[in-house]
């Protein structure tokens, strides 16, 4: 199907807005996902605060280089699609490496602060923790040696009830 100049301009234009608004963005090939699966992806995208995007390689390409992307996503193979994230980009990657597993697509690549993701480095971020379970390992480690100093002044507490109650019979 072609598509006109000023179709091709908007779609690179939408692809210029999108990069310059990211967080993080990654690429994803999915070739072979039924229209549904491919609607739960979008939506679960759409809750953690990201957008999936499908456009030619070559209209993204034009985009990266006015954005100032040294990446070719010609290079790509597939069926790709873009998945920019507007808010934490671990929680996207997460969800895509999801579905990943699942068989549904395959996660490709990314641009992840500034610097183009191998699709290694891609699927390391997201095997990352997220802020919230890292904020929650680093209170329970400040807590831990709370309370161990305060089962140490119970275990006192409980020999001495021991003692007492043995020493009455």
């Amino acid at each position: 199907m072609t598509i006109t100049k000023e179709r091709k301009k908007e779609i690179v234009d939408q692809l210029c807005e999108n990069i310059k608004k990211q967080d993080s963005l990654f690429f994803v090939n999915f070739k072979g996902v039924a229209g549904n699966e491919a609607n739960i992806l979008r939506n679960e995208l759409t809750k953690s605060g990201a957008k999936m995007v499908v456009a030619r390689k070559t209209l993204a390409k034009i985009a990266f280089q006015k954005e100032g992307i040294d990446f070719d996503p010609l290079l790509l193979n597939g069926e790709v699609g873009f998945v920019f994230s507007f808010e934490e980009g671990i929680n996207t990657a997460k969800i895509i490496r999801k579905f990943e597993k699942e068989g549904k697509i395959l996660l490709l690549g990314g641009v992840y602060g500034g610097n183009v993701l191998t699709e290694e480095e891609a699927k390391a971020i997201a095997d990352l923790l997220t802020k919230e379970q890292l904020l929650a390992k680093l209170l329970g480690t400040i807590s831990a040696p709370m309370g161990g100093f305060l089962n140490v002044l119970q275990g006192n507490t409980k020999g001495l009830i021991n003692v007492l109650a043995k020493a009455k019979v």
